[in-house]
């Protein structure tokens, strides 16, 4: 079944039945002030001048096995983005990543985090997705899958600042960290400019390790810089540079961030 019906940009709907419909059209229909305000924000602060011509709010099966096969279902390109709008789906995928590690009391608190998000981080995914479309990015160089860490890391900071509450932001952090210690005593350590098209190769573990990475380096340059604008314009800098210096190299050179995380 596919419904579409008529916003700033098009909502279509795959769906298995009339429940889930109801279901997605409900959220869709609840946040639509949110997310256009949202929208107005990344134009007016992120240089975001275009989107998708349709956002396809999917079930999990549709948007993993169907329109493309990849297990995330939240993705974009320069047509359509693709959301999966059930929080108990991506309640599911975060405590995957627990498979990896045996129960602790660190494993316990990430698994009573996740257990308590909120709708918000289902905005806070669909902002991540958006945010991707902001001019600031540059993708007209070669080898730029090495930096994609930088993009994957700052729309995540940017979602999460704008959607989720202060509380609900530190806990994610403090859950991030958790699960990077917990992923690197089991695994080693690699360089965050490995982050590419390979790690949807892997498991739930491995694939948002990549992204929390992202998230936490991000955080740490926006703390030690003291905005998203100062990060951005550090960035733009590097892009200026033969780039022989990979730009997480370049960041720790320049001495605005002390070393990978």
């Amino acid at each position: 079944m596919c419904v579409k019906e008529r916003r700033v940009v098009d909502n279509l709907y795959l769906v298995k039945d009339d429940s889930q419909l109801v279901a997605f059209r409900d959220f869709v229909l609840r946040n639509t002030e949110k997310l256009e305000a949202y929208q107005s924000f990344l134009k007016n602060e992120l240089a975001v001048y275009d989107l998708p011509q349709a956002i396809i709010w999917s079930g999990f099966n549709a948007a993993t096995q169907i329109i493309r096969e990849i297990p995330v279902p939240a993705y974009t390109n320069n047509r359509r983005m693709v959301m999966t709008p059930d929080l108990t789906v991506w309640k599911e995928l975060y405590l995957y990543q627990l498979m990896d590690y045996e129960c602790s009391q660190q494993t316990q608190a990430i698994e009573s985090h996740y257990h308590s998000l909120s709708e918000n981080f289902l905005l806070q995914i669909v902002g991540h997705e958006l945010a991707h479309w902001s001019e600031h990015f540059s993708d007209d160089f070669d080898g730029y899958d090495s930096y994609i860490w930088f993009e994957e890391g700052m729309v995540e900071y940017i979602s999460r600042k704008y959607f989720l509450t202060e509380e609900e932001f530190q806990a994610e952090k403090i859950c991030n960290q958790s699960l990077v210690e917990l992923y690197q005593k089991k695994y080693g350590w690699h360089s965050l400019n490995d982050f590419g098209s390979s790690t949807y190769d892997k498991n739930y573990a491995s694939i948002f390790y990549e992204y929390w990475r992202s998230f936490l380096t991000i955080d740490k340059l926006v703390e030690n810089l003291g905005s998203v604008q100062a990060v951005f314009d550090s960035y733009h800098l590097w892009a200026n540079t033969d780039k022989t210096l990979p730009l997480l190299n370049w960041f720790v050179q320049q001495k605005l961030i002390e070393k990978e995380i």
